[in-house]
C-alpha cells in the first residue's frame, strides 16, 4: 500500500474526494466525498481509497475524457448527466492543478 492509499474505515486525512481501488490497483469507479476525520466507506477486503488530489494533470484529463466517452454510449439520460458531471469535475480539478494549485481536491 502506498502512502496515499487508505484502508476502508480509517479516518480521512483531509476533506475531499476519494476513489476506490481494487486489489490489483485499478480504480473501480466508486468515488466518495469525505470530510476530514470521517471514516472512509467500507469496501471489499484488499480494496483501498485514494484521494483524487494525488492524481497527476494527465491522469485527471484522461479520466475526464473517459467519462465523456462513457456518456456518449450511456442508455439513459440520468446516466449521461451523471457521467458528464463527473467529466466536468475532473476537468475542473485539472484546470486548478494547471493553474498552480497543488491541492485541487
Amino acid at each position: 500500500m502506498s502512502l496515499d492509499e487508505y484502508l476502508p474505515g480509517t479516518a480521512a486525512p483531509h476533506t475531499g474526494f476519494f476513489e476506490e481501488f481494487n486489489v490489483f490497483g485499478t480504480e473501480t469507479g466508486a468515488v466518495t466525498f469525505v470530510n476530514e476525520g470521517e471514516s472512509l466507506p467500507g469496501a471489499p477486503r484488499g480494496f483501498t481509497w485514494r484521494p483524487i488530489r494525488s492524481l497527476s494533470l494527465a491522469e485527471l484529463r484522461e479520466r475526464a475524457a473517459h467519462y465523456r466517452q462513457m456518456a456518449a454510449t450511456a442508455r439513459t439520460e440520468q446516466a449521461v448527466d451523471g457521467l458528464l458531471k463527473l467529466a466536468q469535475r475532473f476537468e475542473t480539478l485539472a484546470a486548478q492543478l494547471a493553474a498552480g494549485k497543488t491541492e485541487p481536491g
